[in-house]
């Protein structure tokens, strides 16, 4: 069954109750907005109506009108304090009951039943005989059921929605019954088929052309799961003639992303790349204004979104196999730049933002690769359900390689190559094999035929917990026979420099001994460490810290971490043992090697405080490399990404704004290290830390860990790829000497030493 891609979010915008109850009361300018999904400037309208309230049912009615776009946005957090206050200060029960309502609907999203039930009985209490609010409340009850349970309830609520006077109201309320009741297997569909024939019968007197393009999309979406494609198609066209000149919204995009894939499944691939191609420019259009949720390390972005990029540049990639010259080449690279913009997409997301990728190139001319190295081959895989795509760039030509390989055989692989080497475990040879004879076995000729020297590899998805350097042909690793950079994607690779250019005078910062920072860590952190029943160690309690991070966030639990660890941190000896599991004895020696290595200023310990280093930074301070030897932790968003001064936690995106701000009108910073720091284990947006740590730096490169590793092993690798830059070699092949250095040590040869170690952005 194909997974609707929209309709959680639609649903979620029906149930909040703004349209039926709340838009009336709204600035004509936040409802005008809310209407056509620019959910962010209806949230700007609606706090400045929130601020120009007086009096207290004003200010009611703007706290529910915030919280109802909060809501929307699955913002949950600012949602519930919104709602909560409008709750307080309504004076009518309709409105007291509409909150809560709101309320039911915002627990119900966050998985809290207790708050959901209380609050939906309570909203129907206080709605009285307001028959219209009643029904909408037993709708988003609805939401809960499930089964037989589930089904009794609908048919007695379409008889109620029957009886309502306004045929909007019965339309809407049937789209939304219809959207829950139809994953309840086949009874669930007639039910939803039958109801949503009624309701396009009864469209005829609707004036709201959004709302019956609505219920066509509904009832195609219906049809196409139970198989019947060509009266699906009939619909979605309908609904697209309809809609005519309206601007972009969801709809519009599940529409497209439909005839899209009919139009394949008849074999109809001029068609389907059209199609696929109006979804894509749709979801760009309004991209800021869908929702994006994480649960358990996914983003829902790769649930809904994701296949509608992938979706088009597979057909694009089918074309392609058929094509010759330069024809070939234009429809390559418009695949590939509908990848380029998951990875654009998934960077704004990260950092909650479009303004991290503004003013970047969209493509990288293809010319460019050619004049910044002749050597370099850029490696994009694409990963698609049935097969992995190549697009290997050779200076100004890019050439496809298919591989008949599974998505779901690539991710376990990875997988399985992950956890070996982060663990030290010696399985790791298999997945590093079949990783190689899918990744670089199939170009690996025209590779030694062009004299290629570095790879630089895009990832994408699980391939980003991958080291390329440590896969394996079975004899010899990739770091042998390449040096290997990683980009987040062409648009994002780096600026070009000039290597005869450098000094290399660097700012090295180092925390061996925390001090009062153990007071600020997050919540999650300090109980995962200081809890019993977690699990030993500062690298699993790091991890778990941005793992419990997401969870609590989505379960509006933060309150409950922080009340704990304020009680852990008032045990005797607790903050003692925070310090001692938080040390990093290493350290102190790290940054006396390369002391000795590089033109250098040094804060160490005390030294190194939130403010110290925004005073180093500061001015015409000239600094080509700054390197953080601190314990840190990149996770899945750029919230829950931090590094550790001495006094205070220092914020990933606040890094990235001291670092860029106070290198203005400089060439910028060279490259930027973290030698100590990890990534969340599993969590296959964690690299997109450092990644964005460089890019919000507006760094040329940066390079990180994938795991932390043993003292002697690091402090090696950092002095050799430090003395190894000193000798004008290029920073990947200066961390590519490092490594092999490491290799050919008997007590160090383990990937697990080497290779976590990634250099990401220009590799010159």
């Amino acid at each position: 069954m194909l997974k609707p891609l929209f309709k959680n979010i639609l649903l979620a915008a029906l149930t909040t109750g703004f349209n039926v109850a709340a838009e009336a009361n709204s600035p004509v300018e936040a409802a005008s907005y809310l209407q056509q999904g620019e959910f962010g400037l209806a949230l700007d309208k609606a706090q400045a109506a929130l601020l120009q309230a007086e009096s207290k049912s004003e200010q009611a009615r703007r706290y529910g009108e915030l919280g109802s776009i909060q809501l929307q946005m699955h913002r949950y957090l600012d949602a519930e304090t919104s709602l909560q206050q409008a709750f307080s200060l309504a004076e009518s029960p309709a409105q007291k009951a509409d909150y809560a309502n709101n309320l039911g609907v915002l627990y119900h999203e966050a998985g809290i039943k207790a708050e959901q039930e209380r609050f939906f009985k309570l909203a129907l209490e206080l709605a009285g005989n307001d028959k219209a609010l009643a029904l909408k409340i037993k709708l988003n009850q609805l939401q809960s059921l499930s089964g037989a349970e589930k089904l009794a309830q609908a048919r007695t609520l379409l008889d109620e929605i029957s009886a309502l006077e306004s045929p909007a109201e019965r339309t809407r309320y049937t789209i939304n019954l219809a959207s829950s009741v139809s994953k309840q297997g086949l009874e669930g569909q007639a039910i939803a088929q039958s109801a949503l024939e009624k309701a396009q019968t009864d469209s005829v007197n609707i004036a709201d052309i959004s709302l019956r393009v609505e219920l066509l999309d509904s009832l195609a979406e219906l049809y196409e799961v139970q198989g019947q494609d060509q009266r699906a198609l009939e619909l979605s066209e309908q609904a697209t003639a309809l809609a005519g000149q309206m601007p972009p919204d969801e709809v519009m995009i599940g529409l497209e992303w439909r005839k899209g894939r009919i139009y394949r499944r008849q074999g109809k691939d001029d068609y389907a790349v059209a199609a696929f191609g109006k979804a894509v420019d749709n979801i760009q259009a309004i991209r800021l204004d869908i929702p994006v949720e994480y649960h358990d390390g996914k983003s829902s972005f790769r649930e809904t979104l994701e296949p509608v990029y992938l979706g088009y540049a597979d057909q694009l990639l089918k074309k392609a196999e058929r094509q010759q010259g330069e024809a070939k080449q234009k429809t390559l690279v418009l695949a590939r730049n509908a990848v380029e913009q998951i990875k654009q997409t998934e960077m704004e997301d990260f950092f909650g933002g479009r303004c991290l990728i503004e003013g970047l190139r969209q493509d990288m001319e293809r010319s460019d690769l050619d004049a910044i190295d002749a050597h370099a081959a850029v490696l994009y895989p694409i990963i698609l359900p049935d097969r992995l795509e190549l697009l290997v760039s050779f200076g100004k030509t890019i050439r496809q390689y298919t591989v008949a390989v599974t998505q779901e055989q690539i991710r376990e692989a990875s997988g399985k190559l992950s956890e070996s080497l982060r663990n030290g475990k010696g399985a790791f040879r298999v997945p590093a094999k079949s990783l190689y004879q899918w990744l670089i076995a199939p170009l690996e000729k025209d590779l030694a035929a062009e004299a290629i020297k570095t790879l630089v590899v895009v990832p994408d998805g699980v391939l980003r917990l991958v080291p390329f350097s440590a896969l394996y042909d079975g004899k010899h690793y990739v770091l042998e026979k390449y040096a290997v950079s990683v980009s987040p994607g062409m648009s994002l690779m780096g600026r070009n420099e000039d290597l005869k250019a450098r000094s290399n005078r660097s700012l090295l910062v180092g925390l061996s001994k925390p001090g009062p920072v153990i007071e600020r860590l997050p919540s999650p952190m300090i109980n995962a460490m200081l809890d019993p029943a977690a699990q030993e160690g500062a690298g699993r309690a790091l991890t778990s810290a941005a793992e419990l991070s997401n969870a609590e966030m989505a379960g509006i639990k933060k309150r409950e971490a922080s009340l704990k660890a304020e009680t852990l941190l008032r045990q005797p000896g607790a903050e003692q043992m925070l310090k001692d599991k938080l040390s990093l004895p290493g350290v102190e020696d790290e940054l006396n090697n390369l002391k000795k290595t590089v033109q250098n200023t040094t804060l160490l310990n005390e030294q190194f405080t939130v403010d110290s280093l925004h005073r180093q930074l500061a001015g015409d301070s000239g600094y080509e490399i700054v390197h953080i030897a601190s314990h840190g932790v990149f996770s899945g968003s750029a919230d829950d990404s931090f590094l550790m001064a001495y006094d205070d936690v220092i914020k990933l995106d606040e890094l990235g704004t001291v670092l860029k701000r106070d290198q203005v009108g400089q060439a910028g910073i060279g490259l930027l290290t973290f030698s100590a720091c990890e990534t969340a284990e599993g969590d296959d947006r964690a690299p997109l830390g450092f990644t964005g740590a460089a890019l919000r730096a507006s760094a040329h490169s940066a390079m990180g860990s994938l795991w932390p590793i043993s003292d002697q092993a690091a402090s090696t690798l950092m002095t050799n790829f430090y003395a190894n830059m000193t000798r004008s070699l290029g920073k990947s092949e200066a961390l590519r000497q490092a490594q092999l250095t490491l290799l050919n040590d008997p007590k160090l040869n383990h990937p697990f030493y080497w290779s976590p170690f990634i250099l990401v952005g220009n590799w010159l």
